[in-house]
This record gives structure tokens, sequence and C-alpha cells, in this order.
């Protein structure tokens, strides 16, 4: 250490005097002496001076050189102090003192029903404020938040606009009940995670709650997390003159690789030698690359609008969006338009504070299949695109034709199925709350806040295929007959919360003491109709009605002394319409501790760090999203028209009762944690490391029950139970602050881990429960068994020759003999789970002067993708019983498998990857026209490169099992930022 401080002793005042070299001779030289309150040396600390680029840096005693004319003002700025500006004498020696900044402790964070101050916080969360600089694309809310929080694992959504990620805090804590984090806007619990409908650049923050002390005030629908969002409010500093902000965007996307398949004289090749076709079959002439004709250049944009300001006691916030943005295969599109307003009075001398907030989209989705890329792979590439059929069959496409007639177990052409079918998604939305909050007059230290709020949703979806497409003689009727779907849903929430909280200041000593009541609905009605393109009914049309009501009572009471040891107990009582009487109930309480260690005296000499914070904790936290509605209750099943009874001259429809567990009840979570908030030199390098242990009880489970106990052999109880551990590291790094470089460098690293340790009520080693469905019937790849991670795999190990080379339908048994049988009493416990144990996010950003260079990026290690798209394909794809011939892939030729073999090991592979998420170059021009307006205009370039071993096209899959998926596009994309 003493040699580390010798050299920055040394290497400091060279770089000053690097940095003073352009000074005239009549300058004189400035000496001083920069440290804190306490009278310590402050290090690294910046002095400039004023507008100008001249500066240098105090060294390690906090001693610096200068040369300044006399008069000149020095600007002395260090993170973790207040700047100060001082005049340049004729005395021999400047001292600087600097004033610790306070509000590094006294900024405002927020949590559930309320807000502390950062300097307080006893729980492990971490709160995200998007970076205007350093951002990206972000179509979704979600974007945002890729690879910036530790223990938050974000698998973004495939390459259709709009399409929703997945979201993992800390791997989730069940297996088939709901694993997604509990999601709040401006305090209203939506129904789903969901956000698409949240325009991202409408969000001040993301606060991520991930340990129980943390999320335990949610109780019931806390134990996957909870990500609390933050949307902008208006301006506070009373000005009657609005602000405006627009930002905007143009973007070209395109796919950068393809699936390796065959060329047109390749295929005739591999053809000609294995396919075993009748002589009589005969190849076309075309030559045409089927991903090509699918796919396009999209192109995208994206206005946003704002105007902030207040008047006399309203703050308020007003904003508009419009985004449009094409899909890379053709026919997709994605539009939403935004509207918000943000309204926040005060009244009686500020004692009672009001804010609404109401948030409206509009979003139009036209989907495509993603079956059209699996068909485009195997589509024979010497057939064209378009040809004309007696009758119109085919409206004009190429179709699979036997003696004239279309064969119906044929592959329909894909480029026919994204003209053919209208589809439309409509979802119109709307997220509002009022919330009241009244400093008591005369005891203003006790105050009541009353929040109501909503989130209403209704989706219009359509599907129209006309009569005689080549999808409607492979699918629907079989015979050309055209279809028309329908589907309509409404979705209802609405809430409640009243709580009263007292906070006080006495010396040293802050206590904060909250106690509130909640209540929550949740209702939704759909219904569905499938006909022909005349009307007719095809099928029974289906409709649903359900709701659910959510009751809580909740408190929570902070103690802190001196902002140096910290005390948090909550708990939490939810009942859930969901359950019985009996089981209705749920307690969910916690505990938590903080000690700041750096304000002890035995540290008071280390002056290099600048905040050390030991937390721990332990709480409870539940899971009550576990099924239906109506999981306790008895329900019955209408039978279709076909399965009708005849009685009399009128059929009736019947009824069956379904097997059901009246004792059904919650999810239970149980997490410990330690963590540790760290900061050295002025918090230049400051971030936070967790540990935690969890174990989830009553897990919701599958199990057969004996015969004649229930209506069913087998029904849904809570059987099992896991354990999961992990550590979270995150950093933030300033290695350059001055006045014209800032060069800020922010990382985070996890590993976690989990295991099932019950599933039954007698474990055994067969005892397992099929999961991971790669499409069709039994088509399972992975398993939940008791000691193995969640979804591990769960196949045949291959069989190899002496070259090494796998054997077509070969495995090795459990007893080491060689087999060809695919069942599942020859398959083996892998080891190997689509769950990663670890992930890790980067970001940078460098600025200079005006100019900014931003590179985000995250990765993945340790997590297995089956890559199904190989393993579906074979020889004998090249011509089957049906008459009709198809393209394989380049790797069918070399392993020569004749058959599918899709339960084999030898297409499971490791899906490590790193991303290089986007890369964005920036330039400001300030002070356009006046001091606050601004223009800054930047070049982005998003899904850069990905760093992957794996074979397919893209490895970050959440499900782990590759089967058509929409790859996500390279992006370019120009951006505009004016304020004015």
């Amino acid at each position: 250490m003493k040699n580390i401080f010798r050299l920055v002793k040394g290497l400091l005042p060279l770089l000053g005097l690097l940095l003073s070299l352009s000074l005239s001779a009549q300058d004189i030289v400035v000496k001083g002496h920069v440290k804190d309150a306490t009278g310590e040396s402050v290090i690294g600390a910046n002095i400039l001076i004023k507008g100008t680029s001249i500066g240098t840096i105090s060294d390690v005693d906090g001693n610096f050189t200068l040369k300044a004319a006399t008069g000149n003002v020095l600007t002395v700025t260090c993170i973790g102090y207040k700047g100060q500006e001082i005049t340049v004498t004729d005395k021999p020696l400047i001292v600087v003192t600097m004033q610790e900044d306070s509000e590094l402790l006294d900024e405002v964070v927020v949590i559930g029903y309320g807000q502390v101050k950062k300097g307080d916080v006893t729980g492990s969360l971490l709160t995200v404020k998007p970076d205007e600089l350093n951002k990206g694309k972000q179509l979704t809310a979600e974007d945002a938040l890729v690879g910036k929080v530790a223990g938050v694992n974000i698998v973004p959504g495939n390459g259709a606009p709009g399409s929703g990620g997945t979201i993992r805090i800390r791997m989730g804590a069940s297996l088939s009940a709901d694993n997604d984090p509990l999601i709040v806007i401006d305090g209203v619990p939506v129904s789903n995670t969901s956000i698409s409908a949240i325009n991202p650049n409408d969000i001040a923050s993301f606060t991520v709650l991930k340990d129980a002390s943390a999320t335990a005030i949610y109780g019931s629908r806390a134990s996957n997390g909870v990500i609390i969002i933050t949307t902008k409010k208006g301006s506070a500093d009373g000005t009657s003159r609005p602000s405006f902000n627009y930002n905007g965007n143009m973007t070209v996307s395109n796919v950068y690789q393809y699936m390796d398949v065959l060329s047109t004289e390749e295929f005739r090749q591999a053809f000609a030698e294995h396919a075993n076709a009748p002589e009589t079959f005969k190849l076309g002439n075309a030559d045409v690359d089927w991903q090509k004709e699918i796919y396009r250049v999209a192109l995208g944009t994206d206005h946003n609008l704002s105007m902030t300001g207040a008047l006399k006691n309203m703050p308020y916030r007003v904003s508009v969006g419009y985004t449009n943005q094409n899909g890379t295969l053709k026919n997709n599109n994605y539009e939403r338009i935004n509207a918000s307003v943000g309204l926040s009075p005060k009244f009686f001398d500020k004692h009672l504070s009001v804010d609404i907030n109401v948030k409206g989209s509009i979003e139009n989705n036209q989907p495509v299949s993603t079956g059209v890329i699996g068909s485009a792979l195997s589509f024979d590439p010497t057939r064209p695109v378009y040809e004309d059929y007696e009758g119109n069959v085919g409206l004009g496409y190429y179709t699979w034709m036997n003696g004239g007639k279309p064969i119906t177990l044929a592959a329909a052409n894909p480029v026919a199925d994204l003209e053919l079918a209208d589809k439309l998604e409509k979802t119109k939305r709307s997220i509002g709350n009022i919330a009241l909050d009244y400093k008591v007059h005369g005891l203003e230290d006790l105050r009541f806040n009353l929040n109501m709020g909503y989130d209403i949703q209704k989706n219009d979806n359509r599907e129209n295929v006309p009569d005689l497409a080549p999808s409607m003689y492979t699918g629907n009727q079989n015979d050309g007959t055209g279809k028309r779907y329908k589907y309509h849903q409404t979705k209802r929430n609405t809430l409640l919360d009243f709580y009263a909280n007292y906070d006080k200041e006495l010396k040293d000593h802050h206590i904060n003491v909250m106690g509130g009541y909640g209540w929550q609905r949740f209702w939704y009605k759909n219904n569905s109709v499938t006909t022909d393109t005349e009307g007719k009914e095809l099928a029974t049309p289906q409709h649903a009605e359900a709701e659910l009501y959510l009751l809580s009572f909740y408190g929570r009471v902070n103690y802190s002394w001196k902002q140096r040891y910290m005390l948090t107990a909550t708990l939490r009582a939810d009942a859930s319409s969901r359950f019985s009487p009996d089981n209705r109930w749920g307690y969910f309480p916690s505990v938590a501790a903080a000690w700041r260690v750096n304000e002890e005296a035995f540290l008071s000499n280390f002056k290099a760090l600048s905040d050390l914070k030991l937390r721990l904790s332990y709480g409870q936290t539940g899971q009550q999203s576990i099924g239906s509605y109506y999981q306790h209750l008895p329900t019955y099943t209408a039978s279709y028209d076909e399965s009708r009874y005849y009685f009399g001259d009128q059929w009736y429809t019947t009824y069956r009762p379904n097997g059901y567990d009246a004792n059904i009840k919650w999810e239970t979570t149980e997490t410990y944690n330690i963590g540790i908030d760290y900061g050295f030199l002025n918090n230049r390098i400051s971030g936070t490391i967790d540990y935690y242990w969890r174990t989830t009880k009553d897990l919701l489970n599958k199990i057969f029950v004996p015969a004649g106990s229930n209506f069913t052999n087998m029904i849904e109880t809570n059987i099992g139970n896991m354990k999961s551990k992990g550590l979270e590291i995150g950093i933030n790094v300033i290695p350059v602050k001055n006045k014209d470089w800032e060069w800020t460098v922010s990382g985070n690293f996890t590993w976690n881990t989990s295991e099932i340790t019950k599933l039954n009520t007698i474990d055994r080693e067969d005892n397992y429960v099929k999961t991971g469905n790669a499409g069709g019937t039994g088509k399972y790849l992975q398993v939940h068994m008791v000691g193995e991670t969640p979804n591990t795999f769960y196949l045949l190990q291959q069989a190899y020759d002496d070259n090494g080379k796998p054997l077509d339908g070969k495995y090795i048994a459990k007893d080491g003999s060689v087999t060809s049988s695919e069942e599942d009493a020859n398959k083996y416990v892998t080891g190997k789970s689509s769950k990663a144990p670890y992930y890790c996010g980067l970001s940078t950003r460098l600025t200079y002067k005006n100019w900014d260079l931003g590179i985000n990026g995250h990765g993945s290690f340790g997590a297995y993708v089956y890559n199904y798209v190989k393993a579906s394909d074979s020889l004998d794809g090249l011509y089957g019983g049906t008459g009709v011939s198809s393209n394989i892939l380049r790797s069918t030729l070399e392993t020569g498998f004749t058959q599918d073999r899709i339960y084999t090991d030898y297409f499971l592979e490791k899906g490590d990857f790193f991303r290089i998420d986007n890369i964005t170059l920036g330039h400001t021009f300030d002070k356009l026209w006046n001091e606050k307006t601004s223009l800054r205009l930047s070049f982005t370039v998003q899904n850069v490169c990905t760093l992957t071993g794996y074979s397919g096209l893209d490895p970050e899959i959440y499900s782990g099992i590759d089967k058509n998926i929409y790859q996500r596009p390279r992006m370019f994309m120009l951006g505009v930022n004016l304020n004015f």
C-alpha cells in the first residue's frame, strides 16, 4: 500500500504540471492545500481556473501547485464534497476546506409504501436511473434494465418488435407457479409484467427490491422480487414558463446471419444421393433462397415530446409518444401511441400533497407466426414462390399438389403465410392513480397517505385468412376453407391503499413508523370465436370470466442512530380469495440491521474509505399466483358439441367435475441476506456485494392420488421444496473526472444456483416432473428432479464410433450397453440446465467536452441450450412419404442422421455468450438560442456482436430450447434530443 501511495504521490504533481504548460510567463505560482472539515487531506481534488481548461489535481497529501493570475477564480471539486470557488490573491498559500456532500446519504430512495434516505437503507435494493447518454434503443421499459443490476437476469424479447422479455430476480422462487417479479408503477401493482405499454421515455427510475427485508412489505406477491417504476414528474421550481423536450430516432434493422442450409445445387446433389424418392418424382426448376424471401430490411421511427413546468403550486408534466417499428419478418409491425399526464399540486401551506398520474397507450401489433422460420429452412429451394393452379388454389402462391389436389400434410408456403394472413392484436391500456398525502397541522411528523389506482386493459385480436390460401389446406379444415378468428378480453385492476406514517428526528435518533391497509381487485372477461369467411362457426365459442380479491394489513418500523446503526422490521398479513377460508391468510415478517462501519473511530484514519455499510436481513415472502383464480373450488368442464347427450328429442350439454385440492395454500419463501455497501476515494469507486440463501416450501406440483379419492388421478397441491443461494457483486468506477473528460465504468456479476429438495410425499429416483416441451405431444427435454437444478435436461446419451462420429440412432443405456430404444428408461439426468448460474453486465461512458461515447453489454455463462433446429432435421426429410421434398441443414450431411433424433445429448450445447448490446456516439450543442436550449445528435449500433461458441443463431433463449427463434436483428439508429 505504501508503494502505491508513493507512486500516486509522484504521478499526480507531474499530471498537474502537464495540465499547466500553456500558461504565460506573467502568471504567478499558486500553491494550495485541500483538506476536509476534520483537517484530513483530500486526495484527487480537481482544481481548475474557471472559464479555462487549465488545472491540476491535489496529490496524496492534498497539496497542489498551479500557475494562475491574480484575480483568477479557481473551482475546486471532488466526488463526495460540495464544490467551491476560490479567488487567487497574492497570499503564498491557499487553503481549501471541503464540506462533505451529505446529499449522497440524504438522497431519497423509493421503497414499498414510502421513501427512505439512501443512507438508512437496510435491505438489498438498487435504484437505476436511465442514462440518457448511453441507453441505446429502448423499445420497452425492461430494455433499460438489461445487464444493469446484479441478481437480475433479463432475457430480452425475440426479434419481433414490442415482444416482451423474461425478467428473473435471483432465478425466481417457484417451479410451476409464476416466477415473474411484482411490477409496481407509481404505486399501482399491475397484474403482470407486460410493461410494454409504458413509454421508456416517461420513466424516471427503477428500484429493484431483491431480499426479503426489502420485499416483505409486499407480502404474498414478493417471492420473486419487486420492481418499482417511478415516472417523471413536473418541475417544482415554481416557474410558469414550461420547458420542452423532443426525443426522436429513426432506425434501420436487418438480420445479419442465416441458418446454414444447402444451396439449390447442393440440395439437388444431396437429394440424388440420399433421398428415397420414386423415380417419377421430379425436383423443380427454380432457385429460391427461402430465408431471404421471408426477411426484409426493417425501418422504424420513434417520436416523444414532453412539456414540464409548474403553475404556482402545481408542478406538471405532459408527454406524448409515437412508435412505429417494422419487424425483419415481412408483414410484422409494432405501433404504439402513448400519452401521460402528471400533476403534483400542494395545498394548505404545503401540508396536503396531491399526486395525479394518468398514462394511456394504444398498441397495434401485427404479429407473424414464427413457424414460417422453420418452413423457410426446410422448403424445397427448387420450387418457385409463385405459381398458378386451376380454381385459383393457393391464390397464386406455390402449393404442394398431388393429382391436382393440395397435399394436406405438406408444409405451407412460408411467403404465402406471411402475405395472406391478416393478423392484428390491438391493446388499449390505461394506468393511473391519485395519491393524497396529508401532513397533520400541528403534528407535522405524522402523515396520512391515501392511494387509489387502476389498471384497465382491453385486447381485441383478429386473424383473417382467405379461402384457398395454402395454409388453409395444411391447417384449419384442410380443405381450403378460410378462417376468421376474433378474441376480446377486458381486464380491470383496481386498488386502494391507506397508511399512516410517523417520522421523528430526536437529536441523533431517527424513527419512522408506518402502518396501513390495502385492498385490490383483479377481474377479467374474455371470449373468442372462429368462423369461416361466411360467418359459419368452425369451433365452439370460448368464454371465461373470473375475479380475485386481495386484502392486506402491513406495517414497518425504521430506526437509526447517527445514520450509523439502523434497524428495520416489517410485517404484512395478506388474504387471497384464491384460497379457502382456512388457508386464506398468510403472514410475512422481516427484520434487517445495518452498520455503517466507516463512521467508527477505529477507521477514522483510513481516509481512502468513504463508505462501508454492513447489512443483515431475514424475511418471509409469499406466492399466491399459483394457478386459476378458483384453485380451491370444485369446477366443471362443459362437453363439446360432439360429446353432448341426446335425450328425448333434444341434445343436452354434460358437465364433468375436475380434480382439485381444497387445502391448497401459499408458496412461502424464507431468505437470509448479508450485504456490504462500499465506497473508496470519495466514492470514485463504489458498489455492493450481497450473498443470500433461500428456501421455498409448499411448492405447487402435480402428484398422483389414490384412485377414488378425487375426480382425477393427478392433482396440483403444495408438496415441493427448493433451496437456492447466490453471490451478487456490483461496482461503479470513475477513473477520470475533470473539466473536459469524464470516464465512468459500471459492472456487475452474479452467481446463483437452485436445487430441488422435495417433489412428492415419498421421493424416489424415478420421481420427476417432465418439462421443457419442444412442441408436439410428449416431446419433453427437461425435468424437475430432487437434487437437481430446475429445468435440467433429461436425454439419451449418444453413442459414437471409434473416430468420434455419432452413431445414428444408437445410445448408451444405463448398464453401459448400446441400445436403439428412445424410452425414458434409457435417458439420464445430464446435470445441465437451461438456468444460467453466472451472468454479468458491463457499461462504460466516456465524455470529452460535448462528445460522448457509450457501450453496454451483458453475458451469461453456465447455461445449456438444446439445438432443436438441428435435432429435428434428418436425411429422411429430403423426401417424405407424403410426396414432398424438403431442404436440410448442412450439419445433417455431416452427422448422417436418417431420422429426427430429438432426445440425444449430441445436440445439447453450452449457451455461454457475451453480447455487446449497443455502442452510441453523440454530440451535444449547448446554448442554441438561449441558455436553456440544447441539441444532441447521436448514432447507435444495436446488437453489435455476440461472442459465443454456440452453433445456432443465438444462445440467449430463456427456455433453453432453440426452435424457430425469431432472431434479434442488428439495428442502426440516428437519434435527436432537443431541449428548449
